[in-house]
């Protein structure tokens, strides 16, 4: 049963894809003066989210009925890595605006990498300072997005 889902989820799905792209060739408008293809279009993105949802549904479902249980599916989940992550991004939200950007990420990142990915301290220090580092240069230089200003980015920008 969950096969026929999938199967039949991915065809409605290729459906809204081909109506999305066709009534966007008859023009959307705009809100105030919707064109031709301004409800089609809006058709077409409620039709690829239901397929979404389906196959998801189908998907979960099948792998229940072929492993027997719901538990099973759950089965080898690291819960507490993920109640880390959470409390991570916790104290990153809290911390963010008093050192900034470049430290908070920096800080967060590290014991991502450290503490639950496990890896060297050398590769841990590295990754952390250079996907800080390229997320500031990206966002905060390329982007123009306002962050609050850190110890080193009153020093350095």
């Amino acid at each position: 049963m969950g096969k026929a889902k999938q199967i039949s989820s991915a065809f409605w799905f290729a459906l809204a894809v081909i109506v999305l792209y066709d009534s966007k060739r008859f023009g959307l408008g705009t809100l105030n003066h919707p064109g031709p293809g301004f409800l089609p279009f809006c058709c077409g993105l409620i039709l690829i989210g239901l397929s979404m949802i389906i196959f998801i549904q189908a998907t979960a479902m099948h792998s229940i009925e072929k492993n027997g249980s719901l538990r099973k599916l759950w089965e080898g989940v690291r819960w507490s890595k993920a109640i880390y992550i959470v409390l991570a991004l916790l104290v990153y939200v809290l911390t963010f605006t008093y050192f900034g950007f470049l430290i908070s990420t920096f800080m967060m990142l590290l014991f991502l990498f450290k503490a639950i990915e496990h890896q060297k301290w050398s590769v841990a220090v590295l990754e952390a300072i250079l996907a800080s580092i390229i997320s500031f240069l990206v966002f905060g230089l390329w982007l123009d997005v306002q962050f609050p200003r850190g110890i080193i980015e009153e020093i350095f920008f």
